[in-house]
């Protein structure tokens, strides 16, 4: 089965709290042949990819060395451990001890000893059940765990619930376990927390000590593997170094839900042809850091990454040939690179590059003209190569600001070009006002001027003459318009009488029309419907 870190780090569903057969309390009713096949298709179907095996009181080595190598060959990693009743509160406290790999494997098995140590005086069959009860308090047994000077911690079992933590000690306790050492190097999890007010005064009591909070399934058969609520672990490898590096960063390696990333990233990206023909490289949706030595390849990777997403230099970049020839080089002579990205939307896409042609973009190997790479598929990426951060030559800085700020820039550029228009504006009617006093000057004597050739004209009798010229003007207008109305009168009447000349003709053979047009034009006087008569 593939490694789920191909691509880096990666969320994983954790469950804390699982039984087996070898617990008493768990019942299996189908074929022993099957068993840790049946029992890892659970955890496989409930998408369990790390588990704790935590039986009470009890270790089985043989059981779990079956069930690791099964799950391993599903990638689902088992880690040992035992839900130990220890000998704390009322009902005793379960813990869930979990143990580095260093107690079982091979062929050393340090953990079934140590039960032997915190059980003194009892036979398994004594205590190998869900009410057995160790002879330490929790101090004590954390100082003989350490005793062994191998790797654990610690994860509190249905901490509300009975023999849980915070059921069976109180507030002061809880205190004290918050600043004693020991607790606080081991205790990574509480398990199962459900109350908001109890988990308040829990993080009041124990303070930076409390720790992750963590579910588990308790299974009592395998049809209950992976019930009740889940949670997820950020892991970059199948360990137990890991999963404990999880719990102890658990702000930001720790999630409720498995996080769902909303920004565009790439996948991976293979070579065809040129010099890393063959090869593919996978990226993580999150940091990707190249490592390597000075002229190891990786500039050559991050220029071909930008000249198949189609990414320009930049103005200011420095060494734009051998950005350029790089990779050129790389791709070689008719090499293809492909990359395999996601957008902020998860829509998977493919880009396709040939040497000395232009980049493709294809969803599910249909070619989609048009699809900008920089819009749609990833957004808006920001390149810097070789030696650009370190650039100082001019407009560097400009370029620098562009490229991080991108398209957050253009409102504001807008605003600026809006507000440089209003400014020219100003200064263009403030240079006009600088005539001011000159063209008042002009503006006074014009009207002065005008004023004697008033005066002149009405000396002379020219102000009459001219209204005289002015009532012709005007007559003159108006007969215009009386003619143009009689004319388009007679063109209509014209009009009327060509189309209807036939229907007149018609009628001129009907005596008793022509009779009653005659008396009804002499008596009505009606001189519109002379047009009507008809020549005898």
């Amino acid at each position: 089965m593939g490694s789920p870190f191909q691509n880096g780090a990666a969320w994983l569903r954790a469950d804390f709290h699982l039984h087996t057969k070898a617990d008493r309390e768990f019942k299996y009713s189908g074929e022993d042949n099957y068993y840790y096949s049946n029992y890892v298709a659970a955890l496989e179907k409930a998408s369990i990819q790390i588990g704790v095996i935590t039986n009470h009181n009890k270790f089985d080595k043989e059981e779990f060395n079956a069930l690791y190598k099964t799950a391993k060959n599903k990638g689902i990693l088992l880690l040992a451990g035992v839900e130990l009743s220890v000998n704390d509160g009322a009902n005793g406290i379960h813990t869930l001890v979990v143990f580095s790999e260093e107690w079982w494997q091979n062929n050393d098995d340090y953990i079934n000893p140590f039960l032997t140590i915190v059980f003194e005086g009892k036979r398994p069959a004594q205590y190998e059940n869900e009410n057995g009860r160790s002879s330490l308090n929790l101090i004590e047994t954390i100082k003989k765990l350490e005793g062994n000077h191998k790797d654990f911690f610690l994860i509190f079992a249905h901490v509300e619930n009975r023999s849980g933590l915070w059921e069976e000690l109180d507030g002061g306790r809880l205190g004290e376990l918050g600043e004693n050492p020991y607790f606080c190097r081991h205790a990574l999890g509480f398990q199962k927390v459900r109350s908001h007010d109890r988990r308040a005064k829990a993080q009041n009591w124990l303070k930076e000590a409390y720790p992750a909070e963590v579910e588990g399934s308790d299974p009592k058969n395998i049809e209950e593997i992976g019930r009740g609520k889940v949670c997820y672990l950020k892991l970059s490898a199948f360990s137990f170094a890991a999963v404990k590096f999880a719990l102890a960063d658990h702000a930001h390696r720790l999630a409720k839900e498995k996080p769902k990333y909303k920004h565009s990233y790439i996948k991976s990206i293979s070579f065809e042809g040129g010099l890393l023909s063959g090869k593919t490289i996978y990226f993580s949706p999150e940091l990707n850091t190249l490592i390597g030595i000075r002229g190891s390849g990786k500039s050559s990777i991050l220029e071909v990454l930008r000249k198949v997403l189609d990414i320009p230099l930049g103005e200011k970049a420095s060494d734009q040939e051998y950005k350029e020839n790089l990779a050129h080089c790389v791709m070689g002579s008719g090499g293809k690179v492909v990359i395999q990205a996601v957008n902020h939307y998860g829509q998977a896409y493919e880009i396709r590059r040939i040497s000395g042609e232009f980049s493709k973009v294809y969803i599910d190997d249909v070619l989609q003209p048009g699809v900008s790479i920089q819009e749609t598929v990833l957004h808006h990426p920001i390149y810097f190569g070789q030696k650009d951060l370190s650039n100082t030559s001019d407009g560097f800085e400009k370029d620098l600001v562009n490229k991080l700020l991108g398209q957050k820039l253009n409102d504001i550029h807008r605003r600026i070009r809006e507000q440089k228009s209003k400014v020219i504006a100003a200064i263009e009617r403030l240079q006009k006002l600088n005539n001011l006093p000159e063209q008042i000057e002009e503006q006074r004597k014009i009207k002065q001027d005008t004023e004697h050739r008033l005066t002149l004209y009405a000396q002379y009798g020219i102000e009459e003459k001219l209204q005289k010229r002015l009532n012709f003007d005007a007559d003159i207008r108006a007969l215009n318009h009386a003619t143009m109305r009689v004319e388009e009168f007679v063109l209509r009447m014209k009009e009327v009488l060509a189309n209807y000349e036939d229907d007149l003709r018609d009628f001129s053979d009907y005596t008793k029309i022509k009779s009653f047009i005659k008396f009804f034009c002499q008596n009505q006087n009606l001189q519109n419907f002379r047009i009507f008569r008809i020549k005898e």
